[in-house]
């Protein structure tokens, strides 16, 4: 049975799923194990040199959103940076992936 207080506490959680490049992964852990954020490594795409990741954000921690905001400029940057050089460039994963 869970409390009111874990209640509380997965509403003040945001999931993202992102695909990380291998340029990028080591940047990314830093700042998750930096900031003592929770994640998941989901899967890899060796072949796209990706790894799957799943970020669990607390809402309440202001350093968390600091750090989700630097995550998602890094893979929007490295998007447009490597456009027109990778097969897929969309780096945040959809429900369905």
């Amino acid at each position: 049975m869970e409390t009111t207080e874990n209640k509380k506490a997965e509403k003040n959680i945001i999931v993202n799923r992102y695909k990380v490049p291998q340029d990028l992964v080591l940047d990314i852990l830093r700042i998750l194990f930096g900031n003592k954020i929770k994640h998941q490594i989901t899967g890899v795409k060796e072949r796209e040199n990706f790894i799957l990741l799943t970020v669990f954000y607390d809402k309440t921690k202001n350093k968390n959103q600091q750090a989700q905001e630097n995550i998602e400029t890094m893979l929007q940057d490295y998007s447009e940076y490597m456009k027109g050089l990778m097969s897929d460039n969309v780096l945040f994963m959809d429900e369905d992936e």
